[in-house]
């Protein structure tokens, strides 16, 4: 029996060895074609071409190595994304000429010829900026993009250049991509492209080169008339030959290039050059942090930073604040310098605004986005029973908040939202609790967006549109985001799986490992300049200047020829309209009014004495100014506009009382100071000032009557003249005389001297 078991297991491992040998191995894993994709922010301006040129050049090398090490035959895939930033009317336009030219002509060079360049155009492209599409081998298009109208910025500016269009035909005939008579119809508006129908097929040939064709025309079409600019949506490349491939987004473009998705590695345009730095945005969103940020990010423009980490962690706060800061961050040229939005724990409300505008987003896992509790951040007293009388106030106030939401509202939906590539209704979703956002999927790409319903329905109607009839629904409506009665509210983990987030990340340092950052970045931060500013522009220091600027006025009146006054003044005025200008409430109209204001006055004072008209006129200027200066409207609208219109006028006020107090304390004290005492006239004693006034009033020019004399000062109608060698205070009789008039006593009554201009001195 042993000897049986042992025989037995023996031929058990005998077959098993034999099994084993005879299974077929594992199939290797086929060789993917090296892809990658470089996204091109459009419109082109500035140095975006050589940034472009320099990036591209890179993930060519880095193509050709990494092919050259998988020993795979097929040229190594590169792909350009051509994204404009908004989708509107213009979507593209607006890229130099110069730029798209220099880059396209790298794009058709031999230092290339070692990869295969593509064209991906997910959206409408317009302007200078389809010339890249010629440029490269191939062109992939969605559907429903169009790409044409190449010299709609020429036509603005009048007609265009021979020169332009020679520089189309040369690349359409270098890279032979799309005919050449189709990429002329572009950008000559001019020209007339014809669709020939020969026995060789289909040809397109300008109306100018109908003679040159000498095979037999089967049929003719005028494809683009005279007078129009040729514009071609991708069903119609597809038909004429010069799309390769129809793809809406990542998922259709990587079976159009048999690969898979994860194969198409995006690079970054800037990676690997980063000049970094980091911006703190903490604590509630005011109108003052939205200037310092604008203030930060021109600094770290101009110390050529090109990538800026946006550390934010706030609640939210002012909404038209937040919108500015938000629209400040989407404008920047994503070509040039890519911003970051860090959140380690919550950005909420108008935070969220900002880091949504970024381009990218990286999140704690842990860390919130989402619109503010209305509850928590309520004050604690808004939630006992108002008081008798309080009901109107807080429905003024609700009524304030409302008008002040919805304007905030339509700033994100025409302004920040194009700009940002982002879901309006997502955006607005962040400060309004009311916004419901669904998931919605497109039933031709596939593409999942997260929406509002109202969002989803102009997408549905915008695409019925393009095909000129009625369409059921393109987007197909899924579950909402949040429950109705629950607040917004989104976890990192949840953001990078809704696209919104690139990746979580537990730390700083994880950040800078992912960006390939080996130190920390240097923060940017309000510089001495800035916060002096902010200083002066302060309320309490605004009060200050004022009274000094106004005290130095009536000092240099006071003492005329030594300057003290007038210079002090001078400085203080021009720190408070110089802070307030800076800080962006005060602009030349403000300075205007003030410089306009004060000659008037001087002018009443010194040349038109009279009836105040120039005074009082000018006194209303100079307040109106001082006002202006301190205020961020034009008109009140709400009740925080109201607040600060109050806060304006009651610093002026208090600048005027400060002034009559230096008044009264300088008529006192200043003419008994060492400085002082020496330049101006101390009052007559009390003796003295009775003994003055009775001769005046016992004053008698009667006996100048009919003598001749000479206007010393110009008659507006008061003024001087000297009669019989005396310097007498005369009246003109009919009509304002100039100084020099030779004149004549008429009249004189006591002091009262009335005088008319005479043929002769």
């Amino acid at each position: 029996m042993r000897l049986a078991g042992l025989l037995l297991f023996a031929g058990v491992l005998v077959a098993g060895h034999a099994q084993a040998a005879v299974e077929p191995e594992p199939p290797a894993e086929p060789v993917v074609a090296q892809v990658a994709l470089v996204r091109v922010h459009l419109p082109l301006t500035g140095n975006a071409d050589q940034v472009l040129e320099a990036t591209i050049s890179r993930v060519r090398d880095r193509l050709l190595d990494a092919t050259s090490r998988t020993k795979d035959a097929r040229r190594p895939l590169l792909v350009l994304q051509l994204d404009p930033r908004q989708q509107d009317a213009d979507s593209g336009a607006g890229s130099q000429f110069e730029r798209v030219l220099s880059l396209a002509r790298f794009l058709c060079s031999r230092e290339l010829a070692g990869v295969k360049t593509v064209a991906f155009v997910p959206r409408s492209i317009r302007g200078h900026s389809t010339l890249l599409a010629l440029a490269c081998e191939e062109i992939i298009m969605a559907p429903e993009a169009t790409l044409g109208e190449a010299g709609v910025d020429e036509l603005r500016e009048g007609t265009i250049g021979q020169t332009v269009i020679g520089a189309y035909r040369e690349i359409a005939e270098a890279r032979r991509t799309m005919p050449v008579a189709l990429a002329i119809g572009m950008i000559d508006a001019s020209a007339e492209v014809l669709q020939l129908e020969t026995e060789q097929g289909t040809e397109f040939v300008l109306r100018s080169e109908r003679a040159d064709v000498e095979r037999e025309v089967l049929d003719e079409l005028t494809l683009v008339p005279a007078g129009t600019l040729a514009s071609y949506d991708g069903r119609e490349g597809r038909q004429f030959g010069f799309v390769k491939f129809l793809a809406t987004n990542r998922e259709g473009l990587a079976r159009a290039l048999n690969v898979p998705v994860a194969a198409i590695r995006e690079e970054d345009t800037l990676a690997g050059e980063w000049s970094p730095t980091i911006i703190d945005l903490q604590g509630p969103i005011t109108p003052r942090m939205a200037n310092q940020l604008e203030t930060m990010l021109t600094t770290a423009l101009e110390h050529r930073y090109n990538w800026i980490g946006l550390r934010i962690d706030s609640g939210g706060g002012d909404w038209a604040a937040s919108v500015q800061i938000a629209t400040t961050l989407a404008k920047l040229d994503a070509n040039s310098v890519r911003t970051v939005a860090y959140v380690a724990s919550e950005a909420k409300g108008g935070a969220a605004l900002a880091a949504l505008a970024c381009d990218q987003l990286i999140m704690h896992p842990s860390a919130h986005l989402g619109v503010v509790d209305v509850i928590a951040a309520a004050p604690a007293d808004a939630q006992k029973a108002p008081a008798i009388g309080e009901n109107n106030q807080n429905a003024d106030r609700k009524a304030d908040q409302k008008a002040e939401l919805e304007a905030a509202k339509i700033s994100i939906r025409h302004s920040l939202a194009p700009r940002a590539e982002r879901s309006w209704s997502l955006l607005a979703a962040m400060i309004d609790p009311s916004v419901e956002l669904f998931s919605y999927r497109n039933k031709s790409t596939g593409e999942t967006r997260w929406m509002s319903a109202e969002e989803a329905a102009e997408l549905d109607d915008l695409a019925a549109e393009d095909l000129a009839e009625a369409q059921p629904a393109v987007w197909q409506k899924g579950e909402p985001l949040v429950a109705a009665d629950e607040p917004l509210v989104i976890d990192g983990d949840q953001a990078t799986q809704m696209g919104l987030a690139r990746q979580t990340v537990e730390s700083f340092d994880e950040l800078k490992q992912l960006y390939h950052l080996t130190a920390d970045p240097p923060v940017t931060k309000p510089n001495w300049a800035l916060e002096l500013i902010e200083a002066l522009a302060s309320p309490e220091f605004s009060v200050i200047l004022l009274m000094a600027g106004f005290a130095g006025i009536y000092i240099e009146l006071r003492t005329p020829g030594v300057g003290i006054g007038a210079f002090v003044g001078a400085v203080a005025i021009l720190l408070f309209f110089w802070s307030q200008y800076l800080n962006g409430t005060a602009g030349w109209l403000e300075v205007l009014l003030f410089v306009a204001g004060v000659s008037f006055v001087l002018m009443e004072i010194f040349v038109l004495p009279g009836f105040g008209i120039f005074g009082l006129g000018g006194g209303a200027m100079v307040i109106a100014s001082l006002v202006l200066a301190s205020l961020t409207f034009i008109r009140p609208q709400s009740e925080q506009d109201m607040e600060e219109l109050t806060s304006a006028v009651g610093k002026v006020a208090i600048a005027g009382a400060g002034m009559v107090a230096i008044i009264i304390a300088s008529r006192r004290y200043l003419p008994q100071a060492p400085l002082f005492r020496s330049v101006i006239l101390a009052p007559p004693e009390p003796e003295e000032r009775v003994l003055l006034d009775d001769r005046e009033s016992l004053a008698d020019y009667s006996h100048l009557v009919g003598k001749l004399g000479v206007a010393a000062t110009h008659l507006r109608p008061a003024g001087k003249a000297e009669i019989d060698h005396q310097l007498i205070d005369v009246i003109a009789e009919a009509e304002p005389l100039d100084r020099g008039t030779p004149l004549e006593v008429v009249d004189a009554h006591a002091n009262r001297v009335v005088v008319r201009a005479t043929g002769s001195a």
